[in-house]
């Protein structure tokens, strides 16, 4: 998955230097809340293909996070099957952001969309299969491996955590760095929509007093 991810950054390089006569001298980057374009990218390589450089140094950050969880991270105690779980699912997030990365740098110059909503839906819906298809593959990969006989700590599911015989909200991650949550804790769906909507309703405050 690690190539994947790098291949179709690649690929829409390629794509625009193909292209390169086809992309317009002005095109659209950002819109303001009121849906009117503020922002706008001139043609040139830095323009074009910053995004892609943006994408690439992303895809080596979440490369060597996945190579770390894999030899072990802060926990070499845990099992290197369920390591390797883990590392997968940090790839599976980075091709996510390939592919959102890629498709937006093509979409923006050549689809020159009108406004944010289609390109925020279907970036929301193309990261939401593809770690939902993860998170997936995930849980029955570690399902297998318990039945194998895999000793593999109560609760770690593969992507969450659900333990009711557990009495804390916040518990360590099995892989990586930092803490995750309990989700048969009965705070823990408030705690997540707290965190979810607080930045998202602070962000909007702040569009709506800037105006």
């Amino acid at each position: 998955m690690r190539w994947i991810s790098l291949g179709v950054l690649l690929a829409a390089a390629t794509l625009l230097l193909v292209f390169w006569g086809d992309v317009p001298p002005r095109w659209t980057i950002h819109w303001g809340i009121d849906g009117q374009p503020d922002g706008w990218a001139t043609r040139s390589l830095a323009a074009a293909f910053g995004p892609l450089v943006i994408g690439f140094f992303l895809w080596l950050l979440i490369e060597v996070t996945a190579v770390w969880i894999g030899r072990g991270g802060q926990q070499t105690a845990v099992p290197a099957e369920m390591r390797a779980v883990q590392a997968t699912l940090t790839r599976a997030v980075g091709l996510g952001l390939a592919v959102l990365i890629a498709s937006l740098t093509l979409a923006l110059p050549f689809a020159q969309p009108r406004s944010s909503g289609p390109m925020l839906i279907a970036a929301l819906l193309e990261l939401g299969v593809t770690i939902g298809i993860a998170g997936r593959w995930a849980s029955r990969r570690v399902r297998r491996l318990r039945e194998s006989g895999v000793a593999i700590p109560e609760g770690y599911g593969g992507v969450i955590y659900k333990n009711t015989r557990d009495s804390r909200l916040w518990v360590p991650k099995l892989a990586g760095i930092g803490w995750t949550i309990n989700f048969a804790h009965r705070l823990a769906w408030p705690v997540v929509i707290a965190i979810l909507t607080l930045p998202l309703g602070l962000a909007l405050a702040i569009a709506l007093a800037a105006r």
